[in-house]
């Protein structure tokens, strides 16, 4: 186990803070959903809160209404469409930001969904390795993907082409964009691309090349790198600010609301918060377990005050983002890792989580409604 520097750890815990365990919201009841009929890698929730997404090893996504009643024990949920045309298991999913369509990977593949009908719209075939990340762009333009080939691509509404990065530094395992679309947070294996006449943002960084901006099926020869690294880039530009050599595998990257922070889950055991504007790292949390497998936690709670995420351990651990302070292990999965959490973002009450338990009945999938305690401080924010 790798712990987090003592200094950190005895200023996260001796700082003044509002919220403490107490603050945080006990379960109340968890739904557990049981159609997939293997491992659920990943799932999201759609902008209005009243679906959900799920991934799995079983070729299929499930789109999935959720009810969100005030009282959780009478929540009704449907599996509305299951998405069988994958011919690989279904590795990453998004939303697009108005909810029409649901994109969906399966190794090199990419789907788009008519989350209306469940009719399949279309299947791209740019990229050449396994599609790793899937992000709609928060203005509304389209999406991007990222791949283990080193590419980046960006895509409008219907799919077309609209441009790519191609001989980016890693081989990317994840990526997300800013909502003030102002930077793209990449994170992957390490790869050393060949020499290039580009500039680099920042006089600091090293080892990293900016991408080449190019019309999608172009490849650079390069040699492969023990290296893994976190790169922020310039969105507008594709020029890198920052590159971090990390070691340890890179498996998942989430950006808080008002675009200051991104969360990586780095392994072994330890997730990392990056400040974007100082672009330093501002906390570690730890306590979960990861090692082998993907696992990818999010920020959630009201404000996005909380830090959660899944553990190879089968529980889900919370933490206050603020001060590192572990407020909960929650229990719940069978055996197997915990994948994916993501919480609801409309209802702050709610949040999904997913795991690898596939015994019978399987608990693949659970929605679990909070509760919260009466705390002065959490009832005013709430106001």
């Amino acid at each position: 186990m790798m712990c987090s520097d003592p200094q950190e750890s005895s200023s996260s815990l001796f700082s003044d803070h509002t919220y403490d365990k107490e603050s945080f919201p006990r379960i109340t009841t968890s739904t557990i959903l049981e159609v997939h009929s293997d491992e659920v890698w990943d799932m999201a929730w759609s902008h209005d809160g009243t679906h959900l997404a799920s991934a799995s090893k079983d070729r299929t996504a499930i789109i999935w209404r959720i009810g969100l009643e005030a009282e959780p024990s009478s929540r009704v949920c449907i599996a509305e469409f299951t998405l069988r045309d994958h011919p690989f298991p279904v590795s990453c999913l998004a939303w697009s930001l108005d909810d029409s369509i649901l994109s969906t990977s399966a190794d090199h593949l990419i789907f788009l969904w008519n989350t209306k009908t469940g009719a399949l719209m279309k299947t791209l075939k740019n990229h050449a390795e396994t599609v790793s990340a899937l992000v709609w762009l928060p203005d509304g333009s389209g999406f991007m993907s990222g791949s283990l080939d080193r590419k980046i691509i960006f895509w409008d509404m219907e799919g077309e082409l609209r441009g790519s990065w191609i001989n980016i530094a890693i081989r990317v395992t994840d990526a997300a964009v800013t909502h003030d679309m102002r930077r793209l947070v990449a994170v992957g294996m390490g790869y050393n691309p060949p020499p290039t006449s580009g500039t680099l943002a920042r006089a600091n960084v090293q080892d990293a090349s900016p991408p080449i901006v190019s019309d999608g099926n172009d490849n650079a020869v390069g040699t492969y790198s023990p290296e893994n690294r976190m790169i922020i880039y310039d969105l507008k530009t594709g020029q890198v600010e920052l590159s971090v050599h990390m070691e340890g595998d890179l498996t998942s990257v989430n950006i808080s609301e008002d675009s200051r922070y991104a969360l990586i889950n780095h392994a072994p055991d330890e997730i990392h918060l990056w400040d974007l504007e100082e672009f330093r790292l501002a906390r570690k949390f730890t306590g979960q377990r990861q090692g082998h497998h993907v696992i990818r936690s999010c920020f959630g709670g009201i404000d996005g005050n909380f830090v959660i995420s899944g553990s190879e351990d089968r529980n889900i651990y919370v933490w206050h983002r603020d001060t590192g302070t572990l407020l909960e292990v929650l229990e719940g999965h069978g055996l197997g890792s915990v994948n994916s959490v993501a919480w609801n973002p409309r209802n702050k009450r709610v949040f999904a989580s997913c795991s690898d338990d596939n015994t019978i009945p399987g608990e693949l999938i659970r929605v679990r409604h909070l509760c919260v305690r009466v705390k002065d401080d959490l009832k005013s924010k709430e106001r």
